[in-house]
């Protein structure tokens, strides 16, 4: 008789890490990868994405080369209801129209002189990007002269 667990149904496995809240969304319980995004572990033992198991689980395949995109823009949903397919061009088209880019710089060019001239004074990349309502990312990109983007 081998030892070990005996096999969980990787479906069941994954319901048991999700819980639905207050918003409709169903949010991830478990543990996170890159970006915020929940991931989960498949029967080959492979890393997802939890969002795109769910959509798997639930909607059927996706095809090589298309994004699982969320209506409810929460990166911990797994509610196939908030989730669809589109192009790496939808995504970022609804990215831009959602204001929620993080390459779209919400800086003007003053205040991208004011953040540059705060790093040089020592001040932490992470407390300027809190003064400006930024990500720490736009901050260093400001201070490394790699960002063109400033609204008018």
């Amino acid at each position: 008789m081998p030892g070990g667990r005996p096999p969980v149904d990787p479906f069941k496995r994954f319901l048991s890490k999700v819980k639905p809240v207050e918003s409709g969304c169903h949010e991830w319980q478990a543990g996170l990868g890159r970006g915020g995004y929940g991931k989960f572990m498949d029967e080959k033992h492979r890393t997802l994405q939890a969002h795109r198991a769910a959509y798997q689980f639930f909607k059927g395949s996706i095809p090589e080369g298309m994004c699982v995109m969320h209506a409810c823009d929460n990166r911990l949903c797994v509610n196939p209801a908030h989730l669809s397919l589109g192009t790496l061009a939808d995504n970022i088209a609804d990215m831009d129209m959602k204001n929620r880019r993080g390459t779209k710089s919400r800086l003007t060019r003053a205040q991208a002189i004011e953040v540059k001239s705060l790093v040089e004074s020592g001040i932490s990349q992470q407390k300027i990007a809190n003064m400006f309502g930024v990500d720490q990312t736009t901050v260093s990109r400001v201070k490394l002269g790699k960002t063109t983007l400033f609204k008018e």
